[in-house]
């Protein structure tokens, strides 16, 4: 079974040592039970076992689950010879249901495995330790979300749970109620974030250190950012609290920049309206077959499918860096044999169908693309559903630099890697197009979305539609789409325009102009590991 399967990313050395040390300073007990949940090779248990601070417990005893049976026995020699130990060979939801016991220490780096690659008997146990914490949202996305409540369960009334977690924690919607659970479960939690990535064989998992504290004389939600593992160990760091966003139901991302830069931020966005009270979006075609159903020209003569085709960007590498999207570009895509032809069959006589039609769909079929589920979906699964117009723009959900938003002038369909795009009665897209580009709307795109391996943000429609829009005109907007495709970069834009906007919409001077800017650039380096 491969590392997908088992969720089994170690927790690195260094920082299971730290969160030994720091987690074992805390406790008071002459007594401890400590609770692994999901032990891997061990390294929190060597962590543990070698800390100077046992000398000072009486009794220690050690409790470690794991199902892969050569990884417990690694662990097992890890351990303190002075401990109790207690090893379970088997999967941690079982142990969950089994066992009652509490545990004055809650500590490890629970799995990362989809629901989808869980069994059904896993899902069960996931969702009722979900139902038993109260929780609304019984489904489970990913496991370490019950691992989680579980080990809030498990906790005596003064415990502590110390949790490698992903980043997913603090920036998406299905964790909120989980941010919830911790905030009502703990009197103290320590949020880390960290700049350098942990798991460097887990590529592109942001993780975040959560520590809770079931009982506290400094009650509060508190987070830092780590540089590196050296102030980690240094213990050079400072723990601040963000009440406005602790007490919020904001994601905890917000955290990434001081309470005094949210508090200025949140002030200067209240009286803006947000993009959907200027513009109607809904995600672009599903094809379910992207490598199938989208083609270049080379397929489009070889099975003679002109007739079938229809004009589509597939994904936002293949647009170029301006705010306009044009007839020009798109041939540019053709002659550069990308696939740029939409294949829509959905007016075929399904009874007769064409020699060349049905040699194209039997290629399908031998791919076992009508086994696909969106495919099966549909009364025919060559039929791409809800190909109807081409939108006024489009919003590419993923980014990289920036976020991309373009005027559709090549009139082209997209497919879900963005967001059709319509401005409503009363506004023009011109001037929502102009006005989007500022760095308090960008600086919200980093606060709002979510970002993933090698930088790359996301905003779902939800995500989408919150920000804020400093709406401003622009009477040459000729002009503004030659500035931003001749750009070196987005700041050159922004240092033309950015006056212009927030002045003109929000009566901003020179110097909060230029922080809201600063904070931009911090958030989107923080996102590029800067």
């Amino acid at each position: 079974m491969n590392k997908k399967n088992l969720g089994s990313y170690y927790t690195p050395i260094r920082l299971s040592d730290f969160i030994a040390d720091y987690c074992l300073e805390s406790l008071n007990q002459d007594t401890i039970s400590i609770l692994e949940p999901s032990v891997g090779d061990g390294n929190f248990v060597a962590a543990i076992s070698k800390n100077n601070q046992i000398e000072r417990f009486q009794n220690i005893s050690l409790t470690i689950v794991e199902r892969e049976v050569d990884e417990l026995n690694k662990a097992i020699k890890k351990c303190n010879k002075e401990f109790n130990l207690h090893s379970f060979n088997c999967d941690y939801l079982d142990f969950h249901n089994s066992n009652t016991n509490l545990f004055s220490l809650i500590i490890g780096n629970p799995p990362y495995i989809k629901s989808n690659l869980l069994s059904e008997k896993q899902r069960d146990i996931c969702n009722s330790i979900h139902t038993n914490s109260g929780l609304k949202d019984k489904r489970i996305n990913n496991i370490w979300t019950a691992f989680l409540v579980s080990s809030i369960q498990k906790l005596e009334e003064d415990g502590i749970l110390a949790f490698v977690l992903p980043l997913e924690l603090l920036q998406v919607k299905f964790s909120e109620e989980i941010r919830d659970l911790l905030q009502s479960s703990f009197q103290r939690l320590e949020v880390f974030m960290f700049d350098e990535l942990q798991f460097q064989e887990c590529k592109g998992q942001d993780t975040v250190l959560i520590i809770g504290y079931k009982q506290h004389i400094t009650p509060g939600t508190f987070y830092t950012t780590i540089k590196n593992l050296i102030d980690l160990e240094t213990r050079n760091f400072v723990l601040m609290q963000n009440i406005s966003v602790s007490e919020s139901n904001k994601k905890w991302t917000h955290h990434y920049i001081t309470p005094e830069e949210h508090s200025f931020l949140e002030n200067v966005k209240k009286e803006l309206l947000t993009v959907s009270d200027y513009v109607d979006n809904k995600a672009g075609i599903v094809t379910a077959a992207n490598n199938y159903f989208i083609i270049d020209k080379d397929t489009l003569g070889k099975y003679a499918l002109e007739e079938y085709a229809k004009p589509i960007v597939q994904k936002g590498v293949f647009v170029n860096g301006s705010v306009a999207f044009n007839k020009y570009d798109y041939s540019k895509l053709i002659e550069d044999n990308k696939p740029a032809y939409l294949l829509d069959f959905n007016n075929l006589d399904t009874c007769n169908l064409p020699t060349n039609v049905k040699e194209y769909i039997l290629l399908g079929e031998e791919e076992k693309l009508q086994n696909r589920f969106k495919c099966k979906q549909r009364n025919n699964w060559y039929q791409v559903p809800n190909i109807a117009k081409q939108s006024q723009a489009f919003f590419f959900k993923r980014a990289h630099e920036y976020p991309k938003l373009l005027k559709n002038e090549a009139n082209v369909f997209v497919t879900d890697s963005a967001y059709n795009i319509a401005i409503k009665d009363d506004f023009k897209l011109n001037d929502f197009i102009f006005s989007f580009y500022n760095s308090l709307t960008l600086a919200f795109a980093e606060l709002e979305g979510r970002y993933y391996g090698g930088g790359v943000l996301e905003l779902t429609p939800n995500e989408f539609r919150i920000l804020p829009i400093p709406m401003s005109l622009h009477n040459n907007f000729t002009t503004y789409k030659k500035d931003f495709k001749n750009k070196k970069n987005i700041e050159d834009v922004l240092k033309k325009y950015n006056h212009q906007i927030l002045n003109n919409s929000l009566n901003l001077d020179t110097r909060e102009i230029n922080k809201i800017e600063l904070i931009r650039k911090k958030l989107v380096n923080k996102r590029h590991r800067k």
